[in-house]
């Protein structure tokens, strides 16, 4: 196993059985692993060195005098704790303050409560009439506001923070007489004053001195931050494989370079994807339990039954491999895409219940969902010992975690389940009572202040931040992003605490000479970790100058990037020859479908293979008030209703502007109620997604173009009568069955039929023309019957008159229409006879080509402005490639 920590360091004081005291856990875990090792070699048994973490030993110290009667029972807060307290104090407070005010709660209660920790560990209680200071700003009396709140909750509680532990502490009677326990101190970090006072009174100290090493010689430059990350990756995964070297990698802004580096490490040792867990790496900083997948999913499932989920929120709750939704893979498409179609932006527990119900009524989804609905658990307020059974009980009913079997890592995740309940069931002795959708929130932040940190090889790569790294002992050591910002740290003022009162106390956070020579024994102490020391720093961020470290020599040498483009993307970059599209023709020489088939044929091929042939289509996008689909729906409703009634030209004449009034009213509200009720058998209800005001206006609009329209059909200089409307036919095209519903075809009283197609927009009489008519709807109606000859759009829109579009000759549909068929046709055709036969001829290869396999990625000019196929389509591709060629296309 390879050393990590300088053992002959702490070696004389472990063989005088000192009690040794360690700024953190990690550095305390590391010397007792290698006294361990150290001793296995000549002993059988080997006992515990008494090795701690300085805040564990004093709490244990304080625990030790409440047992023994020392001092007065009382509660020792917890970190959790701690923070709830105070962000119940703020939020409380800032709720009842009647100013407007930007600060956020939860941000606003984590810097009073580090304010608050700083200024008593700084002894600032010490100091006579330390609350005068805070008389003269806004935000001081604030906080001192909610200092006395807390600390009057505390002694509410009979709690004490590690600040007032400490000072109980210090207040004990020490016998003069006995000899105190003697104790090795690591020298670094400084303690702040309160804590080296308790240490004082408690014990005998002796500081542990590291050994400095002020000639830091190998500094290195790197153009940016990333350049400087992946030399590093590069330089640890080479010795590693090289050497048998313990090698460690400081990290001086862990926040910011963490993620890209293990990125890069991933990178350079093949882990990214199916060797995942096994990077040789140990980083001494985890990541937030919250941020795991695992506890991502359980958190937005259990929110999601308070308040509903985003469209991608849901999805990724349904797609969690950690959650038991129990359904197929077809009824899960199936029910995404009645949601989606639903039109919602959010989706709530309810209506994925009553899609569920519909689409998969078998489904084990509808009964958990059914429980949910059913159980008045989460009703109310509760302790949080009763909230931690409710989502222990909730997370068993989705299965979580459901995944099977769980890999090393997930399952290192999922044991850390029981003690965050258990955090979370703490803070019912310093919180009241809590509703559902507060637990929740306090469970989140519980998560979120957990660090999760793999289990990971004693002998792998060590990445530490800068006090971490202290105490070790390294064959090569990196340290890395040595930034004029960062090395020193920037001075810092608190903004709850009066500068004066900050300086008075004498803040290491305010003094810049304090800051630069904690920097310089930080360089020094790393540099003598290690013969082989690396201090590198970057010279951009961002596009922006950055400055290296002042402590650092001007000597340094810069490095060129070797790291882009990665090996990776080297690998099999040969290119190969694309070959030919071969046509895959229909299995069948007959296949279904409507109007919409021709139509993209006739714009784009392609489209029409991935939508008839493939079936796959795009989800809805969520929209306000009425789709322009759902809309359309609703006119072509209304006057089917309205012409049922009606039925004829000389009916239609009789009705004056009252009675026409009345016939849209009628229509509109039978239409409105037709339309929900299709919208309730499909899982949801349009009229409460839309709002009673929206449905309202679109009623009114709706009776405005059905009665526009109706007084426009008053005008028509020929009579007629509705044959039929919206009925079926069949139309055969080569062997491609169609099936047609004409909205409308009339009877004119000279014995002609005119087909009558409703839009609510206006298109051009253009779109019927050519080898690829844009809107082949139309021209499709004109070949089920020799009697038919006219058609004629019904243009109802919102922002212009009614009005008709029509192909025909004297169809008595208003002048505009008037004009000859070679006028109207742009000189393709004479007469009505020539025109449906250059459509038979058109739309008939239309159908060939579908039926043939003809799926090229041809688009005409228009077909792309709305088209939703972009994620499978490669028109970009073919525009570029023609570009660069110097090929002309219409693409």
């Amino acid at each position: 196993m390879r050393v990590s920590v300088d053992l002959a360091l702490f070696m004389p004081f472990l063989q005088a059985g000192h009690q040794i005291l360690t700024p953190g856990k990690r550095l305390a875990r590391e010397i007792a692993q290698s006294w361990t090792a150290h001793c296995a070699q000549s002993a059988t048994v080997i006992l515990t060195p008494p090795i701690e973490p300085v805040d564990g030993w004093l709490e244990r110290r304080w625990r030790e005098a409440v047992e023994e009667g020392a001092l007065p029972s009382q509660r020792w807060l917890t970190s959790h704790q701690e923070a709830a307290l105070w962000q119940s104090i703020v939020r409380a407070d800032l709720a009842n303050n009647s100013e407007f005010s930007l600060t956020h709660p939860g941000a606003a209660a984590h810097r009073a409560q580090s304010a608050w920790h700083r200024l008593a560990m700084q002894d600032g209680e010490a100091l006579d009439e330390l609350w005068s200071y805070f008389q003269f700003d806004d935000d001081s009396q604030r906080f001192a506001k909610w200092v006395d709140q807390y600390r009057r909750r505390c002694q509410d509680l009979k709690a004490v923070d590690r600040c007032e532990g400490y000072r109980q502490l210090c207040q004990l009677q020490v016998d003069p007489l006995v000899k105190k326990q003697a104790v090795a101190l690591f020298s670094l970090p400084d303690l702040p004053p309160l804590t080296r006072r308790t240490l004082n009174h408690l014990a005998e100290v002796e500081l542990i001195l590291p050994p400095r090493d002020d000639g830091v010689t190998d500094v290195q430059a790197f153009a940016a931050r990333d350049d400087e990350l992946a030399a590093i990756a590069q330089w640890a995964c080479v010795r590693s494989r090289e050497t048998e070297d313990c090698i460690g990698i400081v990290l001086l802004d862990m926040t910011t370079d963490r993620q890209r580096l293990e990125y890069f490490l991933r990178q350079e040792f093949d882990c990214l994807d199916a060797r995942y867990n096994d990077l040789p790496v140990n980083f001494s900083t985890g990541m937030p339990l919250l941020t795991t997948p695992m506890y991502r999913d359980a958190i937005a499932v259990l929110e999601w039954e308070g308040r509903p989920a985003s469209r991608s929120e849901w999805l990724a709750i349904l797609r969690s491999p950690y959650l038991d939704f129990g359904l197929g893979h077809k009824a899960r498409l199936q029910i995404i895409e009645a949601l989606f179609s639903s039109g919602y932006r959010e989706l709530s527990i309810s209506q994925v219940m009553h899609i569920a119900a519909r689409q998969a009524p078998e489904s084990d989804l509808l009964g958990k969902l059914r429980t949910l609905r059913s159980d008045r658990k989460i009703k109310g307020v509760k302790s949080l010992i009763d909230w931690s059974e409710v989502i222990r009980e909730r997370l068993a009913l989705w299965g979580w975690p459901a995944r099977a079997p769980l890999d090393s890592i997930e399952y290192q995740q999922y044991q850390r389940f029981e003690m965050s309940l258990e955090a979370l069931a703490e803070l019912s002795a310093v919180l009241p009572h809590q509703s559902y959708e507060s637990a929740l929130t306090l469970w989140r932040g519980s998560l979120d202040k957990t660090t999760f940190q793999p289990k990971t090889p004693h002998d792998s790569i060590q990445v530490l931040g800068p006090l971490e790294a202290l105490g070790g002992r390294f064959d090569a050591l990196w340290v890395c992003g040595a930034q004029q910002s960062v090395l020193p740290r920037r001075a810092h003022i608190d903004p709850f605490l009066p500068v004066t009162l900050q300086k008075k106390l004498a803040f290491q956070d305010l003094d810049h000479q304090m800051l630069a020579e904690e920097a310089r024994s930080l360089l020094a102490v790393w540099n003598a970790q290690s013969p082989n020391t690396v201090v590198s720093f970057h010279q951009t961020d961002q596009g922006l100058p950055s400055l290296p470290s002042p402590l650092l020599p001007k000597d340094f040498v810069a490095v060129e990037p070797q790291w882009f483009p990665p090996n990776a993307w080297q690998l099999g970059a040969a290119l190969e020859p694309f070959p030919a599209e071969d046509r895959v023709p229909c299995s069948s020489s007959s296949w279904q479908g409507g109007a919409s088939l021709i139509k993209d044929q006739a714009a784009c091929p392609f489209r029409s293979f991935v939508k008839h042939r493939l079936k796959a289509s795009s989800l809805s996008e969520p929209v306000i008030g009425l789709s322009p689909a759902e809309r359309g729906g609703l006119i072509h409703e209304a006057l089917f209703i309205a012409w049922h009634n009606i039925g004829s030209s000389d009916v239609l004449e009789a009705l004056n502007d009252t009675d026409i009034s009345e016939v849209a009213e009628t229509a509109v509200q039978a239409a409105m109620q037709r339309l929900d009720t299709g919208c309730e058998a499909r899982g949801y209800s349009l009229k409460e997604r839309v709002g009673a005001a929206c449905w309202q206006l679109e009623a009114q609009v709706c009776r405005r173009l059905v009665s526009e329209w109706l007084q426009l059909e008053q005008q028509r200089d020929l009579s007629f009568q509705v044959l039929e409307m919206e009925a079926d036919h069949a139309l055969e095209l080569e062997g491609l069955s169609l099936t047609l519903r004409p909205d409308r075809i009339d009877h004119l009283g000279d014995g002609r039929r005119v087909v009558i197609d409703y839009k609510t927009r206006a298109p051009a009489r253009s779109k019927w023309l050519g080898t690829q008519p844009e809107e082949p709807q139309l021209p499709l109606y004109a070949l089920l019957d020799q009697a038919i000859e006219g058609i004629a759009f019904g243009a109802l829109t919102l922002s212009e008159p009614a009005t008709f579009v029509a192909m025909g000759t004297e169809l008595g549909l208003g002048a505009r229409n008037e004009k000859s068929m070679e006028q109207q046709t742009g000189g393709l055709a004479t007469d009505w006879r020539e025109m449906v036969r250059h459509w038979h001829s058109a739309l008939h290869q239309l159908a060939a080509d579908f039926l043939s396999g003809n799926a090229t990625v041809t688009p005409t000019k228009s077909a792309c402005q709305y088209c939703d196929l972009e994620a499978v389509c490669r028109v970009n591709q073919q525009r570029d490639n023609l570009l660069s060629t110097g090929e002309v296309s219409g693409l």
